[in-house]
């Protein structure tokens, strides 16, 4: 018996060990379950001589425990186990019941790694209470007017009771599985191993005569003693934590710090622009008088030089170049660039020299540019291309404040090539001039 102490003192030492894992519930909660369980096989010795073999029957247990969050709870447990043992050694005229009460502290460890379903396992040390009622007597057949028979279960009397209790330190073990219900309601199962020991107990003795038989209760006082007391039990019911769930723990994060981006002429992204891929040399281009654009001005199509018209003798034959409407014109640029071709100035030239002669109600300049390079950089350079066009027609004489201009990037290309190819007749600004109609100015 020492030594079954000691290794349940063992064992729940070893379970008090703090555990490294982590679980986020803690707080106070009460347990209830209910079930089946049975007293082991007992030896009894002494004045009462024999053994049993326990019967199912019902058992209940109670508890108050507090959960530690780190896996470990520990408790106060209260459990009954009612059994009836029947005849001792299956001899008749014999009956025994038993009823064993228990206070224990018990030590869980739960296995968080399941999901909703927990399994546990743990061990307990208390105090356990054993009520005894036990009866023999030598009478065949139960008839207590025949002559009475040797019976080896109570050797020194003809009839012997034991209705007595007893107290000695007890240890279990527990193996169990919880379903999660909720944050707080846990179903839990549990199975448990209650070892007792040696329970002792008095009683009483006396040899009855038939027919006037005396009344049992006086004559000799007996001892027995219960070895190997104990018992299994299976129950199931509810565990309920107070309180809410502990938030789990934040580790704060610093946030990395974020390099400084550059933009390359081809809109790659880059920490260095010294890294950026070089830039290719584009070939210096010209636009012929049609709007073509060549490396080689030697290669443009021949100019068709109409005849001057006639000195008009009347001015409604001016207004006519007025009457027109709008004046619309292209300035193409080379790849890259918002400068002026001489080529392109001529094509600003002849068009504002014809725009003086007649009122100007608003000129419309939109810049533009191949799909080559970023978006973003794009719109940048077609704004470029449309200021570039607006300086040269005020440095050919025109005046008017009325002037609108746009940068459309390559958002509205000429050729619809896809993004990333170099088409020169995306590269231009496009001028609308909107004459006033009647109107003429005399130089």
């Amino acid at each position: 018996m020492k030594l079954q102490l000691l290794s349940a003192v063992a064992i729940t030492a070893l379970m008090a060990v703090p555990s490294l894992a982590s679980a986020n519930d803690q707080g106070w909660y009460v347990r209830g379950n209910v079930g089946y369980g049975t007293v082991t096989d007992m030896d009894f010795t002494g004045d009462l001589i024999g053994d049993v073999e326990g019967e199912g029957s019902g058992a209940a247990s109670l508890g108050l425990g507090y959960e530690f969050g780190n896996n470990w709870r520990i408790e106060l447990d209260g459990t009954q186990l009612w059994n009836d043992m029947g005849a001792i050694s299956q001899a008749s005229n014999t009956a025994s019941d038993m009823r064993i009460t228990t206070g224990m502290v018990n030590a869980i460890y739960d296995f968080n790694d399941f999901g909703a379903w927990k399994p546990y396992v743990g061990a307990g040390i208390g105090i356990a209470r054993g009520s005894l009622s036990a009866q023999a007597h030598s009478f065949p057949g139960g008839n207590p007017l025949a002559p009475p028979v040797n019976n080896p279960t109570c050797p020194s009397f003809n009839a012997c009771t034991f209705d007595r209790d007893d107290t000695a330190t007890a240890w279990q073990l527990i193996a169990g599985l919880g379903y999660k219900i909720n944050d707080n309601l846990t179903w839990d199962t549990q199975y448990r191993y209650l070892n007792v020991g040696e329970l002792d107990y008095t009683g009483l003795g006396a040899n009855l005569q038939a027919p006037t038989l005396t009344a049992l209760g006086g004559t000799s006082g007996l001892a027995t003693t219960a070895e190997g007391a104990g018992g299994h039990l299976l129950m199931t019911g509810l565990r309920y934590r107070f309180g809410a769930a502990a938030p789990k723990p934040v580790k704060a994060v610093e946030a990395p710090v974020q390099p400084t981006m550059y933009e390359c002429w081809n809109g790659a992204m880059v920490t260095d622009l010294a890294t950026c891929a070089p830039k290719p040399v584009e070939p210096t281009m010209y636009q012929c008088w049609d709007g073509v654009m060549t490396q080689d001005l030697s290669t443009c199509a021949p100019q068709t030089v109409a005849p001057l018209p006639p000195e008009p003798t009347q001015i409604v034959e001016y207004n006519t170049v007025c009457d027109s409407g709008d004046l619309n014109f292209i300035v193409y640029f080379p790849w890259d660039k918002s400068l002026l071709t001489d080529q392109a100035k001529a094509v600003v030239t002849n068009a504002t020299d014809t725009a003086k002669q007649c009122g100007i109600d608003n000129i419309i300049i939109e810049g533009h540019a191949d799909s080559s390079g970023s978006a973003s950089y794009n719109v940048g350079l077609s704004s470029r291309r449309a200021n570039r066009v607006e300086s040269e027609i005020r440095a050919n004489g025109v005046t008017t404040s009325n002037i609108v201009k746009s940068a459309k990037g390559e958002n509205a290309l000429f050729i619809d090539t896809g993004d990333g190819v170099r088409e020169p007749l995306n590269r231009r600004t496009e001028v609308v001039i909107r004459l006033i109609p009647g109107t003429y100015i005399t130089q």
